[in-house]
């Protein structure tokens, strides 16, 4: 496959390549300083790049007549760096040493913007030790251990310096940083590229210093050319790096270059009387500056392309000419007037001839992206002409990505020189009028392509056949679909025939599938060529039952035939549904048909052989009577109605066709088998299902004047639904209770008080659940979404993603809830408990419903969360203490903190409130009982949220600590812990905080059990006065601990909040809105499993209450949250997270 030494640069390209050249219009050098007021551009010295830059003074390269070999020695006639005034490296001020540098590129995690920004600073104040530590920094990345001194700088040259490196190199060892394997060598690789291209954006003010890049370039075209891999691998990856970030600033400054010379001319066009003569010669200065700037750019890229790339692209080291090839790419698609010539793309057509196969991979992949760009096709003939005889070759490629990507760069060819020229002759009697078509491949070329549709290689096959697939498209010239679909398999069935191999009908129909859109799966227009006279001879029929057969198949059954290689896989779950489709449509296709093709082909053994194999890809189920025969005659009455239950909600789903006779029948069924236990599933589903299609359709459709009457009785039946989904929510059928939670959630949206805002008519037409029903809501997500399913045995991976996907479902419409106002904030703390815990399966739920709570009521939700960590505290005070339990509350307080992300000026009002409300409740009074003090260590995870403080809040909240702090508690650690976080770790304590009492540590205590007007006074008793803020939140029940009481709730579904009803505003602003005791009783949420009818009700007295917080109006929600359900079509099938996180 490879070419001789001989034949490789025979091309008419010229092997040399004195033909490459960067365009750029020349002009004098000259500075006019007196046009404006920056200070002139000091002379140009000649550094030491002025052996590489002699011959490249004008931006076109040339190279002279010798060999490069004779060249190589010629180019290195090495001069000392500049040699300026000494100055000590460490003047004072602090170093950046090459050390740090190397650690940051290596370690993959440091920002290197800012390690270039360092840098650049340190070289500001010092050119030249700001050079030396960029120096030394290559030669670490080297793998050499020795070090360029200031003397070595001065006073040797270039090559000597390379060779006191060589000598100190220790060549024992073969291994440098690039020749690592695995996850360290593409960290180090990664971020050694982001710095150069990281260091020329920092320094484009100093490109043009004739200093900085010319002597880093200097010394890196020296490395590239010495004989130890690792000097010479390290710095030709650095260079042609720089070297893409200067084409990045040469097509900057091109770009830059025609704004200001169409702005000259457009002025210069004026009349003299409108001319702005100052304005004609800043643009003319300008636009010197510019060409001046391009100018040079372009010789230091011509040295670094001549010097670096023209030696280092065929180096012996795999890996250095696959990275010159990848930036040859990367600087013709970034500057193609420069870079898209004969002279640069030849080095891509003579590496296509390159032993190793990434190289020739690299190459393919270059031209690829070459011609899918149709303004860069003109200037690709010409190498298209001379190497598409090697790119034909290559489809025979011993490497098989090779070949497929070859398959589709000759695809790409083919098609972009597909229709050359329109041509028009006229003569004297007529005009003829033709069109010349010059195609990029012909039919002979394409042949070699073609058979590869058999190879045993699948990625190949499916290359050639999209190949295949294109080229019999472009034989059809009907427009008609079905025309298109019945010629298309024609034109196959011919290719078939010609092909020779009658018998491998399955390889060809898979290495099609992939490309085919709808051809090979028209069953119909197959019989219907096979049952109709449409003129196809026996050979033809022959060939489409075997393709039909094959189609069938693959469709039904996606694993690739014997002997074709493949990645072993099991399917997803899209494809298994689309294999399920698949046999549906195949079975109720041929059922009916598969007899006549039996009865015509009856005589043919071989067309009937194919036919009787279709059979065994039907999906026998569709007409089996199997669900129908396993139910048993005392279930036959279930059976029915729970079958026309599922079609009338089926059809209400689309259309409202329900009346009040289907949702009272479906009511009374509902209480009828509640009350028996008698459930059957899917009679209960259905009926759930149509009671709620009747209610959201009710509501949509509700006059835009309905009398009270109508109101009332909507809203009832509003309410006794809810009811009876309440109760479905304790059953143990997963099924019922799953529905019965979703359509609760649709049908609070659809009947919330923020959904009739904007309707004064329905103002009354809303239903409020009732504490015991958000008590079981919440209690449904603690037993059935944030239980552990480990224990749970799933059949397969496709359930355990199907299960998840349900709970997050479910999560998501409660978090809707709580965020749309229907249900109180404080409720979701049950949620708030989990972000960190189950932050795997619904911590991006859980924080976006903590961020749009952040935007509705910022300090509401800042306190929200600070009852949350409340909660957790005293849950673990109840059980055993242990430093486990207080590392998991510090961990989740660590996670809530970064909820307050980056802006801290619109964070500190929540943050301080958050902070007083901690305080508060580390420093309340001890009930009757308790140990003295017994949450002051929770000012240890209250410090976790002080990083997020401003230094004045920091100030303030010192002082508010001191004076609710007593004096016998400030030597205790949690609140000297608490008080470095204030103040800072600088800051020192007082001589009596030294002193670090025992009582710290929280003891374990028993939760006491009161009456429920014990409790209530008792909790009543616990509020603490405050001077500055008085007023509490109300404060939901431990869900997680307490135990479920029975069911005597008191009735508060009448009573609504006036901001739920006048207002849009969401926050409470008063002291009435925040007390828990006149307007919302205390919501008992347990788990199932431990509740019983004796168990007693905890005290929730351990709970401070929320002081009331001054603060000012928000804007509720968004416009999204505020507009009218009504709108919206009822739905049938509850979204997975709404339009919430969309």
């Amino acid at each position: 496959m490879t070419m001789s030494s001989e034949e490789f640069h025979s091309f008419d390209l010229s092997a040399s390549d004195e033909d490459f050249e960067l365009p750029v219009e020349l002009t004098k050098r000259k500075k006019q300083a007196e046009r404006r007021s920056l200070p002139p551009k000091r002379p140009r010295r000649i550094y030491p790049l002025s052996a590489t830059l002699n011959k490249a003074s004008s931006p076109v390269l040339s190279m002279p007549e010798t060999s490069q070999e004779e060249q190589s020695s010629q180019d290195r006639s090495w001069k000392p760096l500049p040699r300026t005034g000494r100055r000590a490296l460490n003047s004072g001020d602090k170093a950046v040493s090459p050390k740090d540098i190397y650690d940051s590129v290596s370690s993959g995690k440091s920002d290197l913007l800012t390690v270039v920004e360092d840098w650049l600073d340190y070289y500001k104040k010092g050119r030249e030790q700001g050079l030396l530590v960029l120096i030394n920094f290559i030669v670490r990345c080297c793998g050499c251990q020795g070090v360029v001194s200031r003397e070595m700088l001065d006073s040797m040259e270039n090559a000597e310096i390379i060779a006191t490196l060589t000598k100190q190199l220790n060549q024992e060892s073969a291994r440098y940083p690039l020749s690592r394997t695995g996850s360290s060598l593409k960290r180090f690789r990664s971020g050694l590229c982001e710095f150069a291209h990281m260091l020329v954006r920092c320094c484009r003010s100093f490109i043009y210093d004739d200093y900085l890049f010319p002597s880093l370039f200097s010394l890196l075209t020296g490395l590239s050319d010495s004989q130890v891999r690792a000097f010479r691998h390290t710095s030709t990856l650095i260079a042609i790096k720089l070297m893409s970030g200067l084409v990045e600033v040469v097509v900057a400054v091109s770009l830059q270059l025609q704004t200001v010379q169409w702005r000259y001319r457009l002025e210069e066009g004026k009349s003299k009387e409108a001319q702005d003569s100052e304005r004609l010669e800043d643009l003319k200065g300008t636009i010197s500056e510019l060409l001046e700037n391009k100018e040079e750019l372009s010789s230091m890229m011509n040295a670094t392309f001549r010097g670096i790339f023209v030696h280092r692209y065929r180096d012996r080291v795999v890996a250095i000419r696959a990275a010159c090839i990848e930036e040859l790419g990367v600087w013709i698609r970034t500057d193609p007037e420069g870079f898209l010539n004969d002279g640069c793309i030849k080095y891509l057509g003579w590496m296509l001839n390159d032993k190793e196969s990434v190289v020739r991979l690299q190459c393919v992949r270059i031209l690829r992206l070459l011609y899918q760009e149709k303004g860069f096709i003109g200037r690709l003939e010409l190498f298209t002409s001379r190497f598409k005889k090697r790119i034909l070759n290559m489809v025979m490629d011993k490497d098989y990505e090779v070949a497929v990507e070859v398959v589709k760069l000759l695809l790409q060819i083919h098609q972009s020189n597909k229709y050359a020229t329109q041509t028009i002759i006229k003569c004297p009697e007529e005009v003829i009028e033709f069109r010349s078509v010059e195609e990029g491949l012909q039919e002979e070329e394409c042949a070699q392509i073609y058979s590869l549709v058999y190879t045993t290689n699948r990625s190949l096959a499916c290359a050639a056949g999209l190949f295949l697939y294109t080229r019999l498209k472009s034989m059809i010239s009907s427009d008609n679909e079905k025309d298109i679909n019945s010629e298309f398999i024609q034109i196959l069935i011919s290719f078939h025939i010609q092909s020779g191999l009658h018998e491998q009908g399955i390889y060809l129909v898979d290495s099609l599938w992939d490309a085919v859109d709808s051809e090979l799966k028209d069953w119909e227009c197959m019989t219907t060529l096979l049952l109709q006279d449409t003129g196809l001879v026996n050979k033809e029929e022959d060939a489409l039952i075997e393709l039909m057969v094959c189609a069938i198949r693959r469709a039904a059954d996606p694993t690739p035939p014997i002997g074709r290689v493949h990645v072993k896989k099991g399917l997803n779950v899209k494809q298994k549904k689309t294999q399920e489709h698949s046999r549906r449509r195949i079975t109720a296709h041929f059922i009916p048909l598969l007899t006549q093709l039996l009865a015509k082909y009856s005589a043919d053994a071989r067309k009937v052989h194919f036919l009787l194999q279709v059979p065994l890809y039907f999906d026998l189920d569709m007409y089996s009577s199997a669900q129908r025969m396993e139910k048993g005659p005392a279930d036959d009455d279930d059976f029915n109605a729970a079958m026309t239950l599922k079609r009338i909600a089926a059809l209400v789903s689309g259309k409202n066709l329900s009346t009040g006779r289907l949702f009272y029948s479906c009511m009374d069924l509902l209480k009828t088998r509640l009350e028996s236990r008698h459930l059957d599933e899917e009679l209960v589903v259905a009926a759930l299902r149509c009671c709620a299609l009747h209610l959201m359709w009710a509501k949509v459709t509700v006059p835009s004047l309905p009398s009270q009457d109508e109101v009332n009785h909507l809203k009832k039946q509003a309410c006794s639904f809810c009811k009876i989904c309440q109760v479905c929510l304790s059953l143990g059928q997963a099924e019922i209770r799953d529905q019965a939670f979703d359509f609760l959630c649709d049908l609070l949206m659809i009947y919330s008080p923020k959904a009739v805002i904007s309707e004064p008519a329905l103002q009354n037409l809303y239903h409020r659940p009732s504490d015991s029903l958000r008590a079981e809501m919440a209690g449904f997500l603690l037993d059935y979404v944030f239980s552990d399913t480990d224990d749970m045995e799933l059949e397969d991976q496709e359930e355990e993603i199907k299960l998840r996907q349900k709970k997050r479902n479910q999560l998501a419409s409660f978090c809707k809830l709580v965020i749309y106002g229907v249900i109180d904030l404080t409720a979701a703390t049950d949620v708030f408990k989990y972000y960190d815990k189950c932050f795997q399966d619904f911590g991006d739920i859980i924080k976006e419903t903590i961020m749009k709570t952040k935007l509705i009521n910022p300090v509401l939700s800042a306190r929200t969360l600070c009852l949350t960590i409340q909660q957790l505290y005293t849950e673990m005070l109840t059980e055993v203490v242990s430093k486990k339990n207080i590392d998991e509350i510090r961990h989740l307080a660590r996670k809530l903190a970064l909820t307050f992300g980056n802006n801290l000026v619109n964070a500190c009002k929540p943050l301080v409130y958050l902070h007083m409300d901690g305080i508060r409740f580390a420093f309340r009074a001890p009930q009757e009982g308790e140990e003295q003090y017994p949450n002051v260590a929770f000012l240890e995870i209250l410090s976790e949220f002080s990083f997020k403080l401003l230094q004045q809040d920091k100030t303030h909240l010192a002082g508010f600590l001191k004076s609710q702090c007593p004096s016998a508690l400030l030597s205790w650690q949690s609140v000297s812990v608490y008080w470095r976080s204030l103040e800072g770790t600088a800051a020192k304590l007082r001589d009596k905080a030294e002193a670090v009492s025992p009582q710290a540590i929280p003891v374990v205590k028993h939760q006491k059990t009161t009456t429920r007007g014990s409790h209530a006074t008792s909790r009543k008793e616990s509020r603490l006065d405050s001077s500055s803020i008085h007023g509490g939140l109300p404060t939901p029940t431990l869900t997680s601990t307490a135990q479920k009481q029975p069911r005597i709730v008191a009735c508060t579904s009448d009573v609504l909040l006036e901001s739920d009803i006048g207002s849009d505003s969401t926050e409470l602003e008063s002291e009435d809105e925040f007390s828990s005791g006149s307007q919302m009783p205390d919501l008992i949420l347990t788990k199932r499993s431990n509740s019983t009818e004796d168990d007693k009700e905890p005290s929730t007295s351990l709970l401070p209450p929320m002081e009331e917080c001054d603060v000012e109006q928000e804007e509720p929600m968004s416009d999204e949250a505020e507009s009218d359900s009504s709108s919206v079509p009822p739905s049938t099938q509850h979204r997975s997270v709404f339009e919430l996180f969309n």
